[in-house]
């Protein structure tokens, strides 16, 4: 049987210098532009977590997500690993059970809905993990 795939990778949560991360997965059959990335919303144990906290990695390189609309080039392949970075030292510590949730918008610019609308789909994650 295979693995389900998930939003957020099992097991993924780490620590690191600055804070935090986990590791998402595209749940979609295309790659996508970082562009439709509509909206993040990450929490850690119910707090909502300030976006200008939160980096996107990918493709070697480090985003904002108030960057993020206007990266139209740069893609968000389906078979890519992307780390969702936090900057929050000491808010996690290795052995600790935290749940972490997520809300992630994404926008499907080649499934037309109405007249300049297109088909946005929200996936929604929340599960306890235990840091590594």
């Amino acid at each position: 049987m295979g693995k389900n795939i998930r939003l957020v990778e099992d097991n993924s949560l780490l620590v690191t210098n600055t804070g935090y991360e986990v590791k998402l997965r595209l749940l979609w059959y295309r790659s996508l532009p970082l562009s439709c990335i509509e909206k993040i919303q990450f929490a850690l144990d119910g707090q909502p977590v300030d976006p200008s906290m939160i980096r996107l990695g990918i493709n070697e390189r480090q985003f904002r997500l108030d960057e993020l609309a206007n990266l139209v080039e740069e893609y968000w392949f389906i078979q890519d690993t992307v780390s969702l970075s936090v900057n929050q030292p000491g808010k996690v510590v290795r052995g600790s059970t935290h749940t972490v949730s997520m809300n992630l918008a994404l926008r499907f610019p080649y499934i037309p809905i109405g007249p300049g609308k297109f088909l946005t789909n929200i996936y929604k994650y929340s599960d306890a993990m235990v840091a590594n």
